[in-house]
């Protein structure tokens, strides 16, 4: 379970990973050099798998499809290789081992459904005997609501896609170029990356990489940066709820959503097109909580929901927002 000061760091993590730890420090009352070596204990201990960049890829004109794998056992070598060849795809955003009548979770980002179309069948075709039958949702909008639970305070919303008006970036441009996209790049892998070695890896100064970045976060292709976290190593479980709805009228829709904004154990929702309508990640202590969790939902929102299923999520291999294969495609 998590420790006083691992939850007061985590937090302020929660907001921005990419801030100073001087400046965590100060927020709550600690040496930087005691939020390093909390920071670094969470990493150690396996609760901090990664520090992500959240990317609008929605400004890229992308598109995200989202893939239910049931797979059949063959070896654990095998499943490895299967892992591997989804980790390293450029197509490829999340990835995550789940329970349930499916085994895996994999989104997609492409330019438009043909490209997606050859992404999935070139994976098949790589492991026949494992893909027994596969589930594709079309993503409409994302919402990320923060762990409440953990701050026990409410955090902005960050909105990735859906229908706000937006402008279409082409990624070669005067004012969004290969320099901006090498940084998302770079920034993708490692939220906490420095803008010193970014420099140097591009052959520019460190002030050139800042005032990059701050013209990425103020345009809103940066939304913000965020520790990836196992929040099973931390004691707590994690589960998707997908739920199809009965009727759908607009305002019993919006009535859930703020609902679950609000609500302590709500991470985040996606709202897809095809077999579901929504899916809401919820993290909670252990399964007694989730199921009350659930039901609460269920008798709120009765006259919404048609049918519900929750999916159980073990590990997550993969999280990425930024389309890699931009970076492949034009450099």
């Amino acid at each position: 379970m998590l420790r006083k000061v691992e939850r007061s760091v985590l937090s302020k993590l929660e907001v921005n990973s990419r801030q100073p730890l001087s400046k965590i420090g100060k927020k709550i009352g600690r040496s930087q050099q005691q939020i390093s070596y909390t920071v670094n204990s969470l990493i150690e201990k396996g609760f901090i798998q990664n520090f992500e960049t959240i990317i609008d890829y929605s400004k890229f004109n992308i598109i995200n499809f989202r893939v239910f794998f049931k797979l059949s056992y063959v070896s654990e070598k095998k499943f490895d290789e299967l892992l591997s060849y989804l980790i390293s795809d450029t197509r490829t955003s999340y990835l995550v081992r789940c329970g349930g009548r499916y085994d895996l979770i994999c989104t997609f980002l492409t330019t438009n459904p043909s490209r997606f179309n050859k992404a999935l069948k070139n994976f098949i075709v790589e492991f026949p005997k494992q893909v027994q039958n596969y589930n594709v949702l079309t993503t409409i909008v994302v919402r990320w609501f923060g762990r409440k639970y953990i701050s026990g305070s409410m955090y902005d919303q960050i909105i990735i896609g859906g229908d706000r008006k937006t402008e279409i970036i082409n990624p070669i441009s005067e004012k969004f170029d290969d320099i901006d996209m090498k940084i998302l790049n770079e920034l993708s892998k490692d939220g906490r990356k420095s803008s010193v070695k970014i420099a140097e890896m591009l052959s520019v100064t460190p002030k050139t990489i800042m005032q990059r970045i701050k013209k990425l976060r103020n345009e809103k292709i940066i939304l913000g940066f965020k520790p990836v976290l196992n929040s099973r190593e931390m004691g707590y479980i994690s589960n998707l709820l997908l739920i199809k709805y009965h009727n759908i009228a607009p305002e019993m829709e919006n009535d859930m959503v703020n609902y679950l904004k609000v609500h302590p154990n709500v991470v985040s929702i996606v709202k897809t097109l095809g077999e579901w309508d929504i899916e809401i990640k919820i993290e909670t202590s252990d399964t007694m909580e989730f199921r009350k969790v659930e039901i609460e939902i269920r008798q709120k929102f009765t006259l919404l929901i048609q049918q519900i299923e929750s999916i159980p999520l073990y590990k997550i291999h993969k999280s990425n927002y930024f389309p890699e294969f931009l970076i492949k495609d034009q450099f």
